[in-house]
């Protein structure tokens, strides 16, 4: 079954999303205390050590966030898992999703109690990185290769779709789980042929290896989503406005820090709270690369889900057995609060 037939197939089966209205509001909740700013707590994807985190610093730093009456505090996150530990205990407001990731989760019925509410990243950031030198020109020159994976996350999750999307028998590719720190310098000693990453550590990773190329995961799973942010079901039930004014700032900062990158990696590099992170050039040549991830061709908003596409996401990856129950995407999205 390709791609299209299946989305045909989800499209023919009925699947619609339900685009239903959240209560208004308690006004005591959404006014805060005598106009103070209203302290929103978030985690980023992984840690703070890389440029793409920048657009959270840089709309702090622009004033963003307090325009919308938002003091924000940002929590290094630790992937999905514990992105969604940390919102159900009570530690963040907001958390960064890796939405596939999230799916996955949903559906094993480990986190049900949030939602997700904007979409950062409108395709898929993994990819696999080899050297330029090392022969494989093509994906399916993997087979009997060394890659260095990180076990249960989103990219190891997702190749054996990646894999026979292009003509590669996962099953022939060695997988290896060294610590991630690890995975550049030993992309270099060639004590891997490839590595599991993301598109934008292209320029960090060169720093280390020398030329690279990739295989962009966007490229076989067009249709899948990246991160986004999500919420507990009971703030976006009762403070939908606070949601809302969150998503707008942050959504403007990422789309200021790659439509402006150098300035972004300096104010990145520059604030104490990315310290010992990725240089200025660093920072910014990872919210170059970001770009065109963040704006989606498909005349949406930047931050609005396709219900359409999530429906699709989601069989995709039941088909290709990440999940294996049915997810209603309309269980898993509130509309309406990306801004």
């Amino acid at each position: 079954m390709t791609r299209r037939t299946f989305g045909a197939g989800v499209l023919a089966t009925g699947v619609v999303l339900a685009v239903g209205c959240t209560r208004d509001p308690d006004p005591a909740i959404t006014a805060g205390r005598n106009g103070e700013l209203r302290l929103v707590r978030v985690n980023t994807g992984l840690g703070l050590a890389t440029g793409r985190e920048a657009y959270l610093t840089l709309a702090e730093e622009k004033g963003f966030f307090a325009e919308e009456g938002i003091q924000l505090e940002v929590v290094p996150g630790e992937g999905t898992a514990t992105n969604l530990t940390q919102l159900a205990t009570g530690l963040v407001d907001i958390a960064t999703v890796d939405i596939n990731a999230g799916l996955v989760e949903f559906a094993k019925g480990t986190f049900t109690d949030f939602v997700l509410t904007a979409v950062l990243h409108a395709q898929l950031l993994g990819c696999v990185i080899v050297r330029e030198d090392s022969g494989i020109t093509r994906a399916r020159d993997l087979a009997g290769k060394r890659l260095a994976v990180i076990p249960g996350g989103t990219n190891t999750i997702l190749f054996p779709a990646f894999a026979q999307l292009n003509g590669l028998d996962a099953a022939t590719v060695e997988l290896v789980s060294p610590p991630p720190p690890s995975f550049g310098a030993l992309l270099a000693t060639g004590e891997v042929d490839a590595i599991q990453q993301f598109v934008l550590a292209r320029s960090a990773i060169e720093r280390e290896a020398g030329p690279v190329r990739f295989f962009a995961y966007s490229d076989a799973l067009p249709e899948l989503y990246g991160s986004g942010l999500g919420c507990s079901r009971r703030l976006a039930e009762e403070d939908p406005g606070l949601v809302r004014a969150f998503n707008r700032a942050a959504l403007r900062g990422l789309q200021y820090a790659v439509s402006n990158p150098q300035e972004a990696g300096e104010i990145f590099a520059g604030h104490p709270r990315h310290e010992g992170g990725q240089p200025a050039p660093v920072a910014a040549k990872e919210n170059e690369l970001l770009a065109p991830y963040v704006r989606a061709d498909d005349g949406l908003a930047v931050g609005e889900f396709d219900p359409v596409r999530l429906a699709q996401s989601a069989g995709i990856l039941r088909s290709y057995g990440v999940i294996d129950s049915p997810v209603r995407p309309e269980d898993l999205v509130a509309p309406g609060l990306f801004g």
